[in-house]
């Protein structure tokens, strides 16, 4: 995919790369960094990720996404927000999964994963139609069960999930939202079907 397409509707402040440059993918971490990657430089908690521009580049970033010029030489392009950035490049990368699914978003302090849980049942019995579910517990689509490492997926992950539900058939995403994934942005740019509030 050309660099040009990644970063449609990132708002863009300055850059130093070809836009025609090809690219093999998107990473936020270092150390997943393949050669011919979009590296995002995403500011975190407990890190930034601009410190490890220099990791990302010696494993083959071909374009660094970031918030200030990197000390690296190498192509980059400067946006105001990086955690929004990956949201829409990762949206980019895997075509908009969730144009192909209805989503359900549950948040609240307590009984997010009971309330997801019902809910995808309820869809299932009564539609016949397939439903995946992300939370804290597990990931569930195609028959399998995977292992949650968040209650809300980082918004590559979570991009790359819902492609991989649409293409398994799913017609429905039933996850949990919950407030700290708001606050970084995991869920930016996602049009949510319906939305449920279980409590403050």
């Amino acid at each position: 995919m050309k660099l040009a397409d990644v970063l449609k509707g990132i708002a863009v402040t300055s850059q130093d790369a070809d836009l025609s440059l090809e690219i093999t993918g998107v990473s936020y971490d270092s150390r997943t960094t393949a050669g011919g990657n979009l590296f995002v430089a995403v500011r975190g908690f407990e890190t930034d990720g601009h410190k490890y521009i220099g990791a990302a580049v010696s494993s083959g970033a071909a374009c660094i996404l970031c918030e200030e010029k990197p000390d690296a030489d190498v192509p980059y392009v400067i946006t105001g927000d990086t955690r929004r950035a990956l949201a829409v490049a990762a949206a980019n990368w895997f075509h908009h999964p969730a144009s192909e699914l209805r989503l359900v978003g549950v948040t609240g302090t307590n009984g997010k994963t009971t309330t997801t849980s019902l809910i995808k049942t309820v869809i299932e019995k009564c539609s016949g139609e397939k439903v995946g579910l992300i939370g804290t517990n597990s990931i569930e689509f195609g028959g399998a069960v995977i292992e949650a490492s968040h209650t809300t997926p980082e918004s590559y992950d979570l991009q790359k999930l819902l492609r991989e539900m649409a293409d398994d058939g799913c017609r429905w995403a039933v996850m949990e939202v919950s407030s700290h994934a708001l606050l970084l942005e995991r869920v930016h740019g996602l049009l949510f079907k319906t939305g449920v509030f279980t409590n403050l």
